[in-house]
């Protein structure tokens, strides 16, 4: 994953070689910039430009 600037991020999603499960590594400089912790439920918003968002859910474990 690399900082494209201070909202940006690009990242690559993983394939867990245990599982096949798919993942998507989110660094601890991530996760300490936006305010999220394990646990936290983030959503998935497509955007018009065929991007991705990710967000934490409103009213998730940490009453944001």
């Amino acid at each position: 994953m690399s900082q494209t600037n201070k909202n940006t991020w690009v990242a690559q999603v993983e394939e867990d070689t245990e599982t096949g499960e798919l993942v998507l590594p989110l660094p601890d400089e991530l996760l300490n910039q936006v305010g999220w912790d394990f646990g936290d439920t983030l959503v998935w918003e497509e955007l018009d430009n065929g991007n991705w968002s990710l967000r934490k859910k409103e009213g998730d474990k940490n009453g944001d």
